[in-house]
This record gives structure tokens, sequence and C-alpha cells, in this order.
């Protein structure tokens, strides 16, 4: 395809992939969700079992914070490298390296008690786990059907996501009380390389290998019309969820000890019967969003989020937040997975990977912030107050969405035509 646009010359091919099977299809999906699922094991850990790393290491709220902070900016570090690395090396070569970076540094970060070297370690955590999603997402994407997408990329991965927090959980109520915290990170190790043996049997993304034969010049991602506004949508729908997910989870159990009086092993285990709940809320969610489409199905979400966030903020009892808190955090499943597809839809094949690292990096570089805020909020303001602020976040999800095409049931080759074409018609009309 040429197009011109202003000044600017637009020279871009976009050969028709060969499909892929289904079996190769689901195998992809579920090798990529795998990889979150233990991403999340070594993200979530830390969360989980922050009361007791406060003891050993001997830190407060917001030094907890801090650290998580570090974490996250490792993380949107790594979102936009690892989609970069993506484009240029494939989807298969970046989720190897992926896993094995954040299985490494996260099974090290058990072996430290010193404060510095434990931070750093979770920062280099945070660039690998990264890769998971900015790579498994549009890989994912790239092979599996238009009319289930949303199931396959959102649904599948996210809610692995999920079942990862659960493991993570899991692990920490069986390994904590007898072993400490250390341990539960240490054995972090195992899963990972035993993932990245089987990675070596995934196929390339046929759509990637077909875009790099085809010798389609890779052009810049600024210059390609209507682009810079789907970047714009992918930026306001992913500061909403990372800084929500990350608002909302990291000082979950801590939230649970301190305003219920709980002890820390029963936190954990509310906490894993939310996230059971987020696994079937990102089919939910991603299965409405293959049927009624993903900004109606997003804009949904988002209503309900914004509602249980507050409900469960101004929570008296147990009993009560057990109710609206399981469906605040089970709605970030819904959001995630629906964003997850929506945005992995949005660029062309030769650049999807750089497109979705900086869309949902770019969201990711305000979350950065959000545990040292939260964590400083608390310490101020008590509970309540940082966690009614975050309600009001989900209006950036509703102007995303609003701000980008549906994509509901359209070849991705189709979704890169109107990309192409959205500003020149502007131009022409």
């Amino acid at each position: 395809m040429a197009l011109s646009v202003g000044n600017i010359p637009v020279q871009i091919q976009i050969p028709r992939a060969s499909p892929a099977t289904f079996r190769q299809a689901l195998f992809i999906a579920v090798t990529a969700g795998l990889g979150y699922g233990f991403d999340s094991y070594a993200v979530n850990i830390y969360g989980l079992v922050l009361p007791e790393i406060k003891k050993t290491l001997h830190i407060t709220e917001a030094q907890a914070g801090y650290i998580g902070s570090i974490f996250l900016l490792g993380y949107t570090i790594g979102t936009i490298g690892f989609g970069l690395a993506a484009d240029r090396w494939g989807r298969k070569t970046t989720l190897g390296a992926s896993i094995l970076l954040y299985g490494i540094t996260t099974a090290l970060a058990g072996l430290t008690t010193n404060i510095a070297a434990f931070t750093g370690l979770r920062f280099l955590t945070g660039v690998g786990g990264a890769g998971e999603l900015a790579v498994g997402a549009p890989y994912t994407a790239e092979v599996w059907p238009a009319k289930t997408r949303a199931i396959g990329v959102g649904g599948v991965i996210f809610s692995l996501f999920s079942l990862g927090y659960v493991l993570a959980a899991g692990v920490a109520l069986v390994l904590v009380p007898r072993f400490g915290w250390q341990s539960a990170f240490i054995v972090a190790i195992i899963p990972a390389i035993v993932l990245f043996l089987i990675r070596r049997g995934i196929p390339e993304s046929q759509r990637y290998v077909e875009v790099r034969a085809s010798g389609t010049a890779k052009p810049r991602l600024w210059r390609l019309p209507g682009v810079r506004r789907r970047l714009v949508s992918g930026w306001l729908i992913y500061t909403a969820n990372a800084v929500g997910y990350w608002g909302m989870t990291l000082f979950l159990t801590t939230y649970i000890v301190k305003k219920f009086h709980a002890t820390p092993i029963e936190a954990i285990r509310y906490a894993l019967v939310f996230f059971l709940l987020q696994a079937v809320f990102a089919f939910l969610g991603t299965g409405l969003a293959d049927r009624i489409g993903r900004r109606p199905s997003a804009i949904l979400a988002a209503a309900i989020e914004v509602a249980s966030t507050i409900l469960a903020a101004t929570s008296d009892s147990l009993a009560q937040y057990q109710i609206f808190g399981a469906v605040a955090i089970a709605t970030l499943g819904w959001l995630w997975g629906v964003g997850d597809t929506y945005i992995a839809e949005l660029f062309p094949t030769v650049l999807r990977g750089t497109g979705f690292g900086i869309a949902v990096g770019g969201g990711r570089v305000v979350s950065i912030a959000a545990p040292t805020v939260i964590g400083w909020a608390i310490m101020h303001y008590g509970l309540q107050t940082p966690y009614l602020a975050l309600a009001g976040l989900w209006v950036l999800t509703v102007i995303g969405y609003l701000l980008g095409p549906e994509t509901k049931g359209k070849e991705l080759e189709d979704l890169t035509d109107e990309a192409l074409t959205e500003d020149l018609v502007l131009a022409t009309n």
C-alpha cells in the first residue's frame, strides 16, 4: 500500500498470512499464558508476603512502596524494550529471553536480605517479566482466529496470569509458614526453566515470518497515519489498567490485615479467592468483547470497577469487603483481558511489538508512582482514601476506547488498512 499524508510518503505492503491451525494457535496461547502466569507469580509474590518481608528487611509501607515503584520502572523499560526486540528478533526468541531473566532474578532475590540487592533484583525481575505480555499478547493475536481473538489473547493469557497469583498464594500458604518468605522466591526458578524448554517447540508467528520474508520496510511508528491516535488510546487504557492494578493489589493483603485485623495467612486466603474469580472474569469480559465489541465490553467493566471499588473501600465489615473487594479485583481481569487484545490489534505486524510495547509502556510510566503514592497515602491518610481515589481512574478507560476504533471480528490486515487510511481520509474531506 502506498499513501501520502501531508508531505510524508508512506510505503507499506501488507501480505496476507497463512492461517495457523487451531492446535497451533492454542499451543501458542497456552505457552504464552503460562509464561504470563509465572510472571504473575514473580510479580505478586512480593505483595503477598509483604508483611513478612517488612519484618525481615525492617522497612515501612512507604519503603515497600518505593521497592514496588522501582520494580514497575523495570516493568516499563522491559515492556518497551521487549516490544522492540520482538519486531527485530522475532516473537519466539524474545519470549525465551524474558522468562529466563525474571526466573533467575526472582530466585536470587530470595537469597538476599540486603535491601539494595533485593531492590535491584526486583528491578531486573520487572524488566524480564514485562516481556511476557509485551511479546505474548501480540504473538497470540497474530495466530488466533479473528472471530474469537479476544478469548484467545485476553481470556487464555490473562486468566493464566490470574491463576499465577493463585499459585503464588498457594505456595506462600504452604512454604512461608515452614521455610520463610525467601523460599517462595527461590522456587520460581523451577517453572521458568521448564517453560523455557517447552517453548523451544513453538513455531514462530507466521504473520511475522511472512512480513519479514516479503521485504516490507520497517517504517517509523510515528510516521504511520492513524497510529498516533491509537497510541494515545493505548496510553489512556493502560494508565488506568496499570495504575489501578498495582494500586489495588500490591497492598491487598496489607489492607486486609490492617483494616479487618486478619492474620497474614488469612489475608492470603482471601486474596487467593479474589484472583480465582478474576480468572473467570477474564473469560467473561473477553467473551463479551468477541460478541458485542471491545468498546461496550470494556466500558461496562469500567462502570463495574468504579462502583465495586467505592463499595469495597467503604465496607466496614470483612463480610461486605469479601463481596465488593472480590468484584473489584475480579473486574481487573476483565479490563486487562480486553485491553491486552485490543492494543495488540491496533498496529501493523511489522511494528506490532513496538506499537504494543510503547502503548502499554506509556501507560505503565504513570503506574511507576502508584506503589509509592499508595504507600505514602496509607501512612498519611489511612487505608480508605487512596482506594477511593483509584475509582476515578476508569474514566480514562472510557475515553481511550472511544478514541480508538472498534476491532471486533476484523482481520489484523484489515485493521492495518484502516490505520493507514484514517488520516488520509480526514485530510481529503
